[in-house]
């Protein structure tokens, strides 16, 4: 065998391997979207056990387009303090929700979750979050228990 040849076989292997070979985006893109879901699943669990521990209303408040949420006592806004405020991961290009929002203004985006003492939500939805590429991730929270799931 010559180098020629041996540069040939190298050449046609390497265009073959990045015609067939999977992209790697696709994969990346779907665990950022379930690892946000999980997050956010999380965060109001949170919500609601902080709700439970200190006997007051807390509030989860998702702002659908500037992508953040909030955790905070559900004193009247924004005289009450945030307790966790946190930036969504920049994979996540839309939201949808369908949580009231009471707010007017540049809060109008933001979408209210709230808990009682008993852990009980003052009403049921879901949260979609979705990436560039349309994959779409749901979090449930269900009627009177709210129990919170990711689908």
């Amino acid at each position: 065998m010559t180098l020629i040849e041996l540069i040939v076989v190298l050449a046609i292997i390497g265009i073959l391997l990045s015609v067939i070979s999977p992209s790697v985006k696709p994969p990346i893109e779907e665990v950022k979207l379930k690892a946000e879901a999980q997050r956010i699943a999380q965060e109001i669990r949170l919500t609601q056990q902080l709700a439970i521990t200190t006997g007051m209303n807390y509030c989860f408040e998702i702002h659908i387009d500037e992508k953040y949420f909030n955790i905070r006592p559900s004193n009247p806004f924004p005289v009450a303090g945030v307790y966790k405020k946190e930036y969504l991961d920049s994979s996540i290009y839309t939201i949808k929700c369908n949580f009231a929002s009471p707010y007017t203004g540049k809060y109008a985006g933001l979408k209210v979750l709230t808990y009682t003492p008993t852990g009980i939500p003052s009403q049921t939805g879901s949260i979609e979050l979705y990436t560039s590429s349309g994959k779409k991730k749901t979090i449930r929270v269900a009627v009177g228990t709210g129990r919170v799931r990711v689908q």
